[in-house]
């Protein structure tokens, strides 16, 4: 649950290889077939229900890498909350792809709404346990875990060096300041350092019903060259983060975020690829 709870929160999703993986690497046990890891999240999402009947259904986060799509087993308990019986049919996800997909992605969007406040309290009904926020931290940093980083990801995201005191705290009161932005954003939950599938880490990140916002951050050290590469991280995150993300052609924001003026030329890229800018105060 602390997996798929991580990806909620993320609004993305699990794939039945990555849950392999997870189980096999972090949990500890030995082979896992993919194909039966549905079962797992069918008998978790049960017992979510037990105590809540109406719990957004979390197991379809746990998706075909393919298609991007739960296997059939998620279509009873789809049926069951839409009250489509035909969801449940053996092959609906075959024969009627359309309709599969539309209440797919219906159920995402509950997973999706639902508050980290909501998930704690139905984990400590379910597991009469306390879903800690470092254990979904730890979470997120194992769903992207690998074997290999590349310069610009993972730790090694701010080089040889580490991340710098400027860029620090600009990233933090980015975080804690999504109202300063844009006023749109003032109610939206916030994220810093938040990992992407590709190993990549997003200096902060804001997550609202309809849409979710990507920040890159650059401080008043970063030259014209850092500046460019951050809006090229841009573009990466906005793509990654929508493949990521359940829903067809989710609705991704990115921001590139500095302290000072920046030139008429990258003016024009951000312009050109469709990337915000917003100039943070220099006094905060």
């Amino acid at each position: 649950m602390r997996w798929l709870v991580a990806a909620a929160l993320t609004q993305s999703t699990l794939t039945y290889g990555q849950m392999k993986r997870l189980l096999e690497d972090e949990a500890g046990f030995s082979t896992i077939f993919p194909t039966r890891i549905g079962f797992v999240a069918g008998l978790l999402m049960e017992r979510l229900q037990a105590v809540e009947p109406k719990a957004p259904l979390l197991n379809v986060l746990v998706v075909n890498g393919a298609d991007g799509l739960p296997s059939r087993g998620a279509g009873f308990f789809m049926a069951k909350r839409f009250e489509v019986p035909k969801l449940a049919q053996f092959d609906c996800k075959k024969r009627y792809p359309v309709l599969w997909r539309e209440n797919f992605e219906r159920a995402a969007q509950e997973v999706y709404a639902y508050s980290q406040k909501d998930w704690d309290r139905l984990y400590r009904q379910a597991f009469k346990a306390k879903l800690d926020p470092d254990v979904i931290e730890t979470a997120h940093d194992e769903k992207a875990k690998g074997k290999e980083h590349d310069f610009g990801t993972g730790p090694h995201k701010y080089g040889k060096g580490g991340e710098g005191e400027h860029h620090r705290l600009l990233r933090l009161w980015v975080k804690e300041n999504p109202g300063e932005v844009r006023a749109a954003y003032r109610t939206a939950r916030t994220d810093t350092e938040l990992p992407l599938d590709s190993g990549d880490r997003v200096d902060v990140a804001y997550f609202l019903r309809d849409r979710t916002i990507l920040l890159e951050v650059k401080s008043r050290v970063s030259c014209e060259a850092d500046i460019l590469r951050g809006v090229y991280q841009c573009v990466k995150y906005r793509a990654v983060k929508a493949a990521m993300d359940a829903r067809h052609e989710p609705l991704i924001e990115v921001y590139l975020v500095t302290e000072d003026k920046i030139s008429t030329d990258i003016r024009g890229h951000l312009k050109r690829l469709g990337i915000k800018h917003f100039q943070a105060p220099r006094r905060r």
